[in-house]
């Protein structure tokens, strides 16, 4: 395991192992011919069905302002940028039920205050997604995931126990 922080090392190595395989991934692929359809049928069918449904739930909690049309747009998007640059086709992507309660959060948050209000939800809602893409990325260029092996299973019960009490708090509403 890596022990220091050397910027890109980790994105480098991640390149040249994906490199490898990039062209096999897509010819193998496209000369699967139909036994490829029943992979894409699932894996179209496992990343929707939850997106659909966490659409409807975000647009009961945002009055309308994120819908279920919005998140299969955005999730179909993903998928298709995150298949070309990475040559994974068969990933699933998709909303999850955390990602749902961030979204709420923040909407009660921003509907009540005059500097933001239903209408600068989506500006600022997407203002804090870029804002965490580029702290993500900055995590990626310094290699921060060589301290993944620092944390033990309690932090990882720890976040798990937070997503609960977020879900009971949330039925008790």
């Amino acid at each position: 395991m890596e022990e220091t922080f050397v910027p890109f090392r980790g994105i480098k190595n991640d390149l040249k192992g994906r490199l490898l395989c990039y062209k096999e991934d897509w010819t193998g692929g496209f000369n699967a011919g139909f036994r490829i359809l029943a992979p894409t049928t699932y894996i179209f069918f496992a990343s929707a069905i939850p997106v659909i449904s966490f659409g409807e739930q975000l647009d009961r909690s945002t009055n309308g302002i994120l819908t279920a049309v919005q998140t299969l747009s955005s999730t179909a998007i993903c998928g298709i940028i995150h298949s070309i640059f990475r040559g994974q086709p068969l990933l699933i992507l998709g909303v999850a039920k955390p990602t749902v309660l961030m979204y709420t959060f923040m909407y009660n948050f921003a509907k009540d205050r005059e500097d933001l209000g239903p209408k600068l939800f989506l500006a600022w809602t997407g203002w804090v997604c870029v804002w965490t893409a580029f702290l993500l990325v900055l995590l990626a260029i310094l290699g921060a995931c060589s301290i993944i092996n620092r944390f033990t299973r309690v932090a990882g019960e720890l976040f798990g126990m937070l997503i609960a009490m977020l879900f009971v708090q949330q039925a008790i509403r």
